[in-house]
């Protein structure tokens, strides 16, 4: 009896400590997923649901959890790509266009601006290939007119009359430059690259020159300085320096008109009569039309007296025929130390002259040659000491100054 009730009694109690652990276990929150072990009083006593916990009623995985003291950071955003930036085009530079030059006779092209470049003078067509380094010119004009557009250095050498102070307007511009005799021998010895000829230059010398094989050009020279203004242009393109020649040429004008809205103009009763007047191996000379005095004289708001009475060029004339020139002033164009002021003094000793309008009112004017004579734009200066003379109220506040010389390319 004692046997049998132990049998039964075990299997009771290990089913009560069975559950009652379960109970604990879910009491308690345990962590541990309780496995599918087979209960062992399945088969003896039918699953209550009072005694047993229903499986639904706990998670089947209870998840891990994260230590508290550790927060898991919010996942960093990836972030977008900006706009690809679009590159600001550099601006293409401004290029300044070349200003057109001046369409005067001897400018093959005058739309090239580049090298090689033609002229045509009288001499022919000649092409540069490059500007010229080694000028050599056989004109004090042209000499005076190259002066004023390239550098010295690039003078291959004078003439005697461009270093002498009694004639030239450049002088103290030529120190260390060489002076060269005239012939086509000395011009050849200087080793120009060009050569600039004037209308007087001989045939011959010319001819010598281009069997060497230098380039010859003869620019014209005028007597007026309007008409050296095209002269200076073709220069300046030939030698490659258009926008110095275009500079002189825009002085020239100014200084002209500087001279012309102050004077009276052509026809006017208040112009003066003028001569000019210069006296060689006790001859008497005075220049009438066509001449560069009596264009300077004119410009200058007189009227030429010889060429009103129909003198033409520079002729020969006698003493009574300055008296019937009647000048109102005379222009001794002759410096005062070569014969100048010996003639001032006796025109107005003269019994002959008494009653000439200069010699009663005591004007005659030694003026000099240098800027009367000369073939260049240097004759501007002729124009202002005269019209200064003429007007001297109209031209008190003007200050007139001599040309500079290129100051460098």
């Amino acid at each position: 009896m004692n046997n049998k009730m132990g049998s039964r009694f075990i299997p009771v109690v290990f089913a009560f400590v069975v559950a009652l652990a379960l109970t604990l276990a879910a009491a308690c929150g345990s962590s541990e997923q309780p496995t599918n072990t087979p209960n062992p009083t399945a088969t003896m006593e039918p699953e209550s649901p009072a005694a047993t916990p229903n499986p639904t009623d706990t998670p089947a995985t209870t998840p891990i959890p994260t230590r508290a003291d550790t927060p898991t950071p919010p996942p960093t955003e990836t972030p977008r790509p900006t706009a690809t930036p679009v590159p600001t085009p550099t601006p293409e530079p401004t290029l300044t266009p070349v200003p057109p030059y001046p369409d005067v006779p001897g400018i093959v092209d005058v739309s090239n601006r580049g090298w090689p470049r033609e002229v045509e003078t009288s001499e022919g067509l000649v092409r540069l290939v490059q500007p010229p380094q080694r000028i050599l010119t056989y004109s004090l004009g042209h000499d005076e007119i190259v002066l004023s557009l390239v550098d010295t250095e690039r003078i291959a050498a004078v003439g005697k009359f461009t270093g002498n102070d009694s004639y030239s307007n450049v002088a103290d511009w030529v120190a260390g430059i060489p002076i060269y005799e005239k012939g086509a021998e000395n011009v050849l010895a200087q080793q120009p690259d060009l050569f600039i000829a004037s209308k007087y230059t001989e045939a011959d010398i010319v001819d010598l020159i281009k069997e060497a094989g230098i380039p010859v050009v003869r620019p014209s020279l005028e007597n007026s300085s309007e008409g050296n203004i095209p002269n200076i242009l073709l220069v300046g393109y030939l030698l490659g320096v258009e926008e110095r020649a275009l500079e002189l040429a825009s002085e020239i004008e100014e200084r002209l008109a500087t001279v012309t809205e102050r004077v009276p103009p052509q026809g006017h009763p208040d112009r003066p009569t003028v001569i000019s007047i210069t006296r060689y191996s006790e001859k008497i000379y005075v220049p009438g039309s066509g001449t560069t005095v009596g264009g300077i004289i004119e410009t200058a708001g007189g009227v030429n007296a010889a060429d009103r009475d129909g003198l033409e060029g520079i002729q020969k004339v006698s003493i009574e025929s300055v008296a019937a020139f009647d000048p109102d002033v005379i222009l001794i164009t002759q410096s005062g130390d070569s014969g100048g002021d010996a003639l001032r003094d006796d025109l107005l000793a003269h019994p002959a002259l008494v009653a000439v309008p200069a010699v009663v009112n005591s004007k005659i004017y030694v003026v000099g040659s240098k800027t009367y004579t000369t073939l260049s734009h240097w004759n501007v200066r002729g124009i202002e000491e005269t019209a200064s003379l003429l007007y001297p109220d109209r031209f008190s506040d003007v200050t007139f100054a001599d040309f500079e010389p290129h100051q460098g390319e």
